[in-house]
């Protein structure tokens, strides 16, 4: 039988794979934050992608601090909500890198629009208008769960707050700025879960 410790590993693992290949080791989402900052385009947008950025850097450094056991914070022993877990982050992983590629070059963190920019509503987005905001959120939800403290409780609901609010900001950005975007937005309904919202 697979072990607590073992599935954080593997979710710390597929996390840190994640870093280095969907954000260049750390390196995008400076970038796009500091592009963010230049450009202006929406201070509410800078303001969730920083904390988006710095609640994640406190779940899974919380995490890796416990499982190195190099910090007291007792996380919680559930295998259950472990290995749930597990399958959210890694799902969630998977996912996002799904929907990039669907994005190709118009792929930025920060709400902005670039040369030629264009709807993109085939794949994924043929159902949602923002799916990689969704498998973001269910990768932070798992991860929340693999390493089960009260406070990562806290931090992983300020994500999906945060992930809510930025959906909501580029919807709005994008029908003022994307041609074509407001007949788009009449076809795909839902913003992040089909047949919800």
């Amino acid at each position: 039988m697979i072990s607590i410790t073992i599935l954080r590993w593997i979710t710390i693992g597929s996390f840190l794979v994640w870093i280095v290949r969907y954000w260049q080791g750390g390196k995008k989402i400076i970038v796009d934050i500091q592009t963010s900052l230049r450009l202006k385009s929406s201070r509410f947008d800078t303001v969730t992608l920083m904390v988006i950025l710095l609640c994640s850097i406190g779940v899974i450094s919380t995490g890796i601090l416990a499982s190195l056991q190099l910090s007291p914070i007792a996380l919680a022993e559930n295998l259950t909500a472990t290995c749930t877990g597990t399958v959210f982050s890694i799902s969630g992983i998977i996912g996002m890198f799904y929907c990039r590629h669907y994005l190709g070059k118009f792929w930025t963190a920060e709400t902005n629009l670039l040369n030629n920019h264009q709807v993109i509503d085939t794949g994924p987005y043929h159902f949602l208008r923002h799916p990689i905001y969704t498998f973001a959120i269910l990768m932070n939800v798992g991860l929340g769960l693999v390493f089960l403290w009260q406070w990562n409780v806290v931090l992983t609901s300020v994500i999906v707050v945060a992930y809510i609010l930025k959906t909501n900001d580029e919807d709005h950005y994008l029908e003022q700025n994307l041609v074509g975007y407001q007949e788009y937005k009449r076809r795909v309904r839902y913003r992040l879960v089909s047949g919800l919202w």
